[in-house]
């Protein structure tokens, strides 16, 4: 196992179980590579299929996207569901792009739930220079559920809005 992965298993004493992680190596760099794909990717990479329009007024909203990511503080899993609201400037984005913006940019990085919620917001705002936008998440930490605290019932929802137009809230 080359450094890295062994200092980061060094914790495993049994030497057939470290056996097999050596032999799961490329395997584990593999989906690691995966899970933490978002790091090469920008919000302006994804967000790059655009309509542009003239007076548009109505909202915005992609609701239910499922993520998966990894805490920075413990490196354990949280995951759930990300909505996404934007009042429009000039630019309409394809839906499929803010879902692509939640799953492949901000969540496959190491993240705190509060910091990925606002950066989805703000790069709505910056990129396709919204009027407003207000995003809501609602996770379950595996860090909570099976360490620390020890429950497996708790949610945290995190909200943030920016901009100032149809109620989005500051």
């Amino acid at each position: 196992m080359t450094d890295n992965l062994s200092q980061l298993f060094s914790f495993v004493s049994d030497d057939h179980v470290r056996e097999k992680l050596r032999l799961s190596e490329d395997r584990i760099r593999r989906s690691f590579s995966e899970l933490f794909s978002g790091y090469n990717l920008r919000a302006e990479d994804v967000l790059n299929d655009v309509i542009r329009v003239k007076d548009y007024t109505g909202l915005v909203r992609v609701e239910k996207i499922n993520f998966y990511s990894f805490c920075e503080h413990h490196f354990a899993p949280f995951f759930g569901m990300a909505s996404v609201s934007y009042e429009p400037g000039e630019i309409i984005t394809g839906l499929g792009k803010i879902v692509r913006l939640v799953h492949d940019v901000h969540a496959r990085r190491l993240q705190i739930q509060e910091i990925m919620t606002r950066d989805i917001a703000e790069d709505i705002m910056r990129v396709l220079g919204a009027k407003g936008a207000l995003v809501v998440t609602e996770a379950k930490h595996l860090c909570m559920c099976s360490r620390g605290p020890n429950d497996d019932t708790a949610m945290t929802t995190v909200i943030y809005g920016c901009g100032t137009q149809k109620g989005m809230v500051r």
